[in-house]
Order: structure tokens, then C-alpha cells, then sequence
């Protein structure tokens, strides 16, 4: 009967606290909180983050375009993607996978056949982003794969994937962006 007794009294107590908070509340003085498990603060998972490509020649040089390979010009594009969080600090864990957007049905790496094409291509669904690297983020937040020496005028769509592993950055994917060597 004692345990019986006390759930009753319990449930009492609990009801005066439900009605006091209404008053409370009524009068202006409280918030009413429908579920009070939603006072408890749920876990927060990594915060949205920022993650911007660009291009650059191997000394560091910005460049949107570049001349093929001749006998008398030949540079190196550089890809270097950047991660930071919302107020932008970069990030301090995490792996970039550079991709570039792949032509369906013709082999990587055919000097002949190059299966390389424009972002509008894998947006559209005919061609596919293909992974040409993955590399951790060094304390400024960039990350860089040197994507070398093209010999035959196109324009490449570029963009990477950006992987957190516990940085406190989430996980996302850059903007594609186009590169033409003429």
C-alpha cells in the first residue's frame, strides 16, 4: 500500500507543477514547455561549413585558363580547395577527394580519347564525377592536387568532396567549376 501511497502523491506533486506552470505562464511570468525532454539540449552534429575551389599554377599563381603544353609553355594546374566553418576558420581535420567530370565509356588517361569534360556534362547525366585523389587538410584549411600538364585544348569540370572525420565540419561538396586550356 506504501508504494501505491507514494506513486499517487508523486503524480500529485507533478500535477501542482503542471498547474503552477500554466499559471505562471498565464500570468505572464513562465514559459510553458509542452515536452519537457525538449529542454534537454539535443546533440548537435558538425556545423555547416564552406568549401570553395580554385586554380593555381604550381607557384602559387591564381589562373582560370591555361595554354597546352608546347615545347616552348608548359604549366601545371594546381587544384586547391579551401574548408572553413561558418565564421570562416578553417578547418583542421578532414580529407578532400578531388574529382573532375568523366565522359562514360572512355578509358582515364587516353591522350588520344580524352575523357574529360565540362561540368554541364555530369550535371546533365551524360558523363560522371570520377575521384582523382584524396588528401588530408593542412592546418590552413586547403588541401592542393597538382593535376599537371594537358596537351590538347578542353575545358574540364572540376569540384571535390570534402570529408570531416570528426573536425567539427560537416561533410559536403564544393561547387563545380569549369577549366579550359587552350
Amino acid at each position: 500500500m506504501k508504494g501505491k501511497y507514494h506513486r499517487m502523491m508523486r503524480e500529485t506533486e507533478l500535477g501542482l507543477i503542471v498547474v503552477l506552470a500554466l499559471a505562471a505562464s498565464l500570468a505572464g511570468l513562465g514559459t510553458i514547455v509542452a515536452d519537457p525532454s525538449a529542454v534537454l539540449a539535443a546533440p548537435s552534429g558538425p556545423a555547416p561549413g564552406s568549401y570553395e575551389l580554385s586554380f593555381q599554377k604550381t607557384d602559387g599563381t591564381p589562373v582560370s585558363t591555361l595554354p597546352v603544353c608546347t615545347p616552348s609553355v608548359c604549366e601545371e594546374l594546381v587544384l586547391k580547395a579551401h574548408v572553413g566553418d561558418s565564421n570562416q576558420q578553417p578547418a583542421q581535420r578532414g580529407v578532400v577527394i578531388f574529382q573532375y567530370c568523366s565522359l562514360k565509356g572512355l578509358p582515364p588517361n587516353d591522350i588520344t580519347r580524352p575523357d574529360e569534360a565540362p561540368k554541364a556534362d555530369c550535371e546533365n547525366g551524360s558523363a560522371t564525377w570520377a575521384n582523382l585523389g584524396a588528401f588530408k587538410v593542412n592546418g590552413s584549411g586547403d588541401a592542393f592536387l597538382d593535376f599537371g600538364i594537358v596537351l590538347i585544348p578542353r575545358t574540364v569540370g572540376f569540384r571535390f568532396r570534402y570529408i570531416g572525420q570528426g573536425g567539427g565540419i560537416a561533410n559536403g561538396v564544393s561547387d563545380a567549376l569549369d577549366f579550359t586550356w587552350f
